[in-house]
């Protein structure tokens, strides 16, 4: 075969088998821009088939089928330590990621708590657990300012005084055992089972008064005054002011939970070199901010900030200043005791009003 038709032919050939390349991604819900996607299906000529998640569990159950595999995910951050020892997870080549060097130390600094020397995980997207709430609502209510706090979900007169108007909760149990720890003034991650049952004592007797435990129905829920106080995550709820001006969020005084929402690759990804390229990708300060812009989170990335909405960049809840990130803790890897004794008290809390529960199954995670 002639050299020019032998090398004809093999530009077609890589160019067919490049076009029909799939990259498969497990992600958080609603939270990557959809034309960060399109542009990198179109730049890369690739396909990417998207799947998602809106919890630990549904992660679980997604990422440990058997019929799935997936080349890059979005686990948080508290979960990669377990992934790592599993080995479900690789370690990264650095040295592949050329917007790396533009990661914000501190981000990344907060991020070794869960991954040591940050060699399995690069930061996604972060941000805070705190509390939405309609400020018009609480008012009525005879809720002023001072009170609206870990106070509001945990102080019994306070917190009878807002379940006439409904309270929502994010059904994370870490993130609302961090609350009741915080509240109490303790470390979010103790280890003494005396200060984790007091924990759990307080979750089960707030709970009586919540109107439920869900993914992400406190949002929607704040947005259309069907509850006036809401236990989540500073993005989802702050995406919903511009069409309910009435509410706002807080990171309340007793401390609250910083958490990253980071990238990996699994062991079995079918296609790492497309999951190298992706990643990249995200990191690089365009896409990043069009994320960050999306989601109503901040990004890690400190040469996407100039692109970021100046709405969100100046609002302290979203990037929050320095004494406020003082407050801020993230919750560190558990051993499986300490897994085991929050999974009781937990389930014991959610069961108290003596209808039928839905009783969550233990998990890796």
């Amino acid at each position: 075969m002639p050299l020019k038709l032998c090398a004809a032919l093999f530009a077609v050939v890589f160019a067919a088998a490049s076009h029909s390349a799939t990259l498969r991604i497990l992600n958080w819900g609603d939270y990557l821009d959809p034309d960060v996607v399109k542009d990198f299906e179109a730049q890369h000529s690739v396909t990417i088939e998207y799947v998602e998640f809106n919890n630990s569990d549904e992660f679980s159950e997604l990422f440990f089928d058997t019929n799935n595999q997936f080349d890059v995910i979005f686990p948080a951050s508290d979960s990669v330590s377990i992934l790592k020892d599993n080995k479900l997870i690789e370690k990264l080549d650095k040295t592949r990621f050329k917007n790396y060097q533009n990661i914000n130390q501190v981000v990344l600094d907060g991020l070794k708590l869960q991954d040591t020397n940050n060699q399995y995980s690069v930061p996604y997207l972060w941000g805070t657990t705190g509390i939405g709430f309609n400020k018009q609502a609480l008012k009525r209510h005879g809720i002023e300012a001072k009170d609206i706090s870990w106070s509001l979900i945990f102080d019994k007169e306070l917190r009878q005084k807002v379940s006439k108007c409904g309270i929502g909760v994010v059904n994370e149990r870490d993130e609302i055992f961090s609350a009741a720890l915080n509240y109490l003034g303790h470390s979010i991650n103790t280890t003494d089972k005396t200060e984790l049952k007091a924990a759990g004592a307080l979750i089960k007797e707030a709970y009586i008064d919540f109107t439920y435990l869900h993914t992400n129905q406190y949002t929607d829920d704040l947005k259309n005054n069907k509850i006036c106080v809401g236990v989540g995550y500073s993005g989802d709820i702050l995406a919903q002011i511009e069409e309910n001006p009435d509410i706002d969020y807080v990171i309340p005084s007793q401390g609250a939970t910083m958490w990253i929402d980071v990238m990996a690759i699994p062991t079995n990804s079918p296609s790492p070199d497309l999951a190298y390229l992706f990643i990249d990708y995200l990191m690089a300060a365009a896409s990043s901010a069009k994320n960050s812009n999306y989601a109503a989170y901040p990004t890690p990335m400190l040469d996407a900030q100039p692109l970021v909405e100046p709405e969100i960049l100046s609002n302290k809840t979203i990037y929050p200043n320095a004494i406020t990130l003082a407050s801020l803790n993230m919750i560190a890897p558990s051993n499986k005791k300490v897994r085991r004794i929050k999974h009781r008290l937990w389930v014991r809390a959610i069961c108290i009003k003596g209808k039928w529960c839905s009783v969550p199954m233990r998990s890796i995670l």
